[in-house]
């Protein structure tokens, strides 16, 4: 209860809506297609937990990309964009959420914004590119394990002499992620985890 009242409140200082439960397949499961199957639900990751993760990053901001996967309304993008990240993605495969996001990020007023380069795609996770460089990769058990996989082999052939941290908050799916042996727990908090990529 706590953490939902915190939501609000960080939702009316930005002027955005975050603070939600929704089930994607009662939103435009035509629009998501297969992968419906495998997604969870969106809720907001609480404010405060979501600030913890982002702390236990070993990287440096300005030489990172902040991806946070299964985006939703944006809330963790909102957090992440608060520091001086390289870029800020979130990835969603829903367009009506991505459409609320990118509403909200129009709506944004956050004197604490350090990011400029803060976007929203509409993508599978599945299939999503990464883009080159350090990448710190946020999740909030946004789907199941086929989906995991298949995102977790591009991030291992993801350029070796880069960096890879992921954040996974809620991390139902951690035993497919020990399985691929290429990433080490290097924090526990709890209510998530927090992984570096071994070196190649």
């Amino acid at each position: 209860m706590a953490g939902r009242r915190a939501g609000q409140r960080f939702d009316a200082e930005l002027h955005v809506t975050t603070e939600a439960l929704v089930f994607l397949g009662e939103l435009d499961p035509e629009a998501i297609g297969p992968s419906l199957e495998f997604a969870t639900h969106y809720e907001p990751t609480p404010v405060a937990q979501a600030e913890a993760l982002l702390d236990a990053s070993p990287l440096t901001a300005e030489h990172t990309t902040f991806i946070d996967i299964g985006a939703g309304m944006g809330r963790v993008v909102f957090l992440a964009a608060r520091r001086p990240f390289r870029g800020v993605v979130g990835v969603e495969i829903s367009p009506a959420l991505v459409e609320i996001a990118r509403d909200n990020l129009g709506d944004l007023s956050d004197t604490r914004r350090q990011a400029t380069d803060v976007r929203f795609v509409c993508a599978d996770a599945a299939a999503y590119r990464f883009p080159p460089g350090d990448l710190a990769v946020y999740l909030y058990n946004p789907f199941g394990a086929p989906v995991l996989e298949a995102m977790l082999a591009r991030l291992c052939a993801h350029d070796p002499s880069r960096e890879v941290v992921l954040m996974y908050h809620t991390a139902l799916q951690h035993a497919t992620i020990d399985a691929t042996g290429a990433f080490e727990v290097i924090a526990d908090l709890g209510f998530g985890l927090v992984y570096r990529r071994r070196p190649a």
